[in-house]
């Protein structure tokens, strides 16, 4: 064998290989487009999936920026206000995968619930979604509850799942204080979550103790349009966040 012929085949099979590799990782990469950012005009649209009676928000916007209140009028039930709404920006192109981030600033009452909505669609009378929405419930608000909306079914409301964010979001069993950056995405069926606190960098979406996933059903794989959730918001008080951002990807199908 011929030591120079040996070396220029070996040298050969190490670039196609390191070819189809490039080639690969090219065909995953995510292709991303923003949608809706602080470049925007701050022009948001509110829909509610539930209402107490003619209780009522009101948003007030900046750039990537809201706060939304509860007018002091609005009737408290025993439990709080049932009050729940989506918020987007109407002016953005329905996706089947994306992602919505947002700062989450401050609430003033401890059970109003912020969160991020995914796959907002409206046909007729018809109004489906996926949100993601910080747990009110025993007070362990780290806990990221996934549910889906569809008001052709019964219930109306169905949870999935939860990503436990702990780690960024709790100190010795206790909610950190605001402000808390979240971000959740949705690829197929799967809508992954990640979150971190201001004295960290933000994590990969696999990166241990910031992130999980949940699956949803296949019915709720379809076009729709990115945004953010508020609820149960208590006569007189209000939550608000900031750097607002939503983004477009092609992501390989997993499920």
């Amino acid at each position: 064998m011929h030591p120079r012929r040996f070396g220029r085949a070996s040298a050969t099979a190490i670039v196609i290989a390191v070819l189809a590799l490039s080639l690969t990782a090219s065909a995953t990469r995510r292709a991303e487009a923003v949608l809706y950012d602080g470049s925007n005009r701050p022009d948001l649209t509110l829909r509610y999936v539930t209402r107490d009676a003619s209780d009522r928000y009101t948003v007030e916007t900046g750039p990537a920026a809201l706060r939304v209140s509860a007018p002091a009028t609005n009737r408290a039930t025993p439990v709080g206000s049932d009050t729940r709404a989506l918020i987007w920006p109407p002016g953005t192109r329905a996706t089947r995968n994306h992602q919505s981030c947002a700062t989450w600033t401050d609430a003033t009452a401890e059970r109003a619930q912020q969160g991020i909505a995914l796959r907002v669609r409206i046909d007729g009378d018809r109004l489906r979604t996926i949100v993601v929405a910080k747990n009110i419930i025993l007070g362990a608000t780290w806990q990221m509850n996934v549910y889906t909306w569809d008001s052709a079914r019964t219930p109306y409301l169905q949870i999935h799942g939860a990503v436990t964010l702990e780690a960024p979001f709790a100190q010795g069993q206790r909610p950190r204080a605001l402000p808390w950056r979240v971000c959740a995405r949705v690829d197929g069926r799967r809508v992954q979550v990640k979150g971190w606190n201001t004295a960290e960098t933000e994590p990969t979406w696999t990166g241990a103790w910031h992130a999980g996933s949940v699956l949803v059903p296949r019915k709720f794989v379809y076009p729709g349009k990115a945004g953010w959730y508020a609820g149960h918001i208590e006569p007189g008080t209000s939550l608000a966040m900031s750097h607002l951002k939503t983004v477009a990807h092609n992501a390989p199908r997993r499920d």
